[in-house]
């Protein structure tokens, strides 16, 4: 169907756009020391990819039914749902655009003010970043084939985890600045901006269950994030072996688009018959 073509194309598009902004973010967190304001800045663009790539406000990215196709009510219900995830991920963008400008402004004018919003900084982006994680493990789930662009999007997922416990960190630094282990910066600006690479990069070694020395061993905050990061991690990657190992492989033409999900696709249907053990014969 051309109507689920269209969707699984912005989908892979999604993810290949998705991973990309991250791994420049990682290869760039070295060089973020230097420009420690820029890491914010990185933030909006990596969740922006989905308002930019994954967004029916846009007029590329609207679905252009046929005159002639009909869409089965099932299916009409899936689209639906994506339309209406895809409107709540541009509003909350909007709203962290907005949230992340007067907090870095308070950061500097008023430490006061920034400790109070803090939390709804914290809330805010929580809201986007679960929303966009979300959205990639249910897209990921209905991929009817296991091929390149599912390892792709199932990559930027787990590393949106790490940017996602990042924000995380840098919003408790204002709040528990006690919780974390954090020499002198060497610029003049607050600690929780000049401390935001070393927060994104702690953020990523607890999610490898590496640990790092930036969070204080004993204290219940730092404890609190760190434990939580990891947990969302490796439940992340349980999710997705349990939904892969149930997909067929592609067979034939890999880099043809998909038009219809798993139990509708033609090799999807090729590859599980081929993979169900006969029956022997009475």
């Amino acid at each position: 169907m051309a109507l689920l073509s269209q969707l699984l194309q912005q989908r892979h598009a999604y993810y290949r756009a998705l991973l990309a902004v991250e791994v420049i973010g990682l290869v760039s967190l070295r060089g973020l020391e230097n420009a420690p304001r820029l890491v914010s800045v990185m933030y909006l663009v990596i969740s922006g990819v989905a308002v930019l790539l994954d967004s029916p406000l846009l007029p590329q990215n609207r679905l252009k039914p046929t005159e002639n196709e009909s869409i089965p009510q099932r299916l009409e219900n899936r689209l639906r749902k994506a339309l209406r995830r895809r409107k709540v991920v541009v509003i909350a963008w909007m709203l962290a655009l907005v949230i992340e400008v007067i907090w870095q402004v308070a950061l500097v004018f008023n430490p006061a003010l920034a400790v109070q919003l803090s939390v709804a900084h914290l809330v805010i982006w929580l809201v986007l970043m679960l929303q966009l994680l979300w959205g990639v493990i249910t897209a990921l789930a209905e991929e009817p084939l296991f091929n390149g662009d599912l390892i792709m999007g199932a990559a930027a997922g787990y590393l949106l985890v790490g940017f996602t416990g990042g924000i995380v960190l840098n919003s408790l630094l204002v709040l528990d600045p006690a919780a974390f282990n954090l020499a002198a910066h060497g610029q003049a600006l607050p600690d929780a901006i000049g401390h935001a690479p070393a927060m994104l990069g702690a953020a990523f070694a607890s999610l490898t269950t590496m640990g790092s020395p930036v969070l204080k061993a004993g204290n219940l905050t730092s404890l609190t994030a760190s434990v939580g990061i990891t947990i969302v991690g490796q439940l992340y990657v349980a999710i997705l072996i349990a939904g892969v190992l149930g997909k067929p492989r592609a067979l034939g033409q890999p880099d043809q688009p998909v038009a219809a999900p798993e139990a509708e696709h033609p090799q999807a249907r090729r590859a599980i018959a081929r993979s169900r053990l006969r029956l022997p014969r009475r």
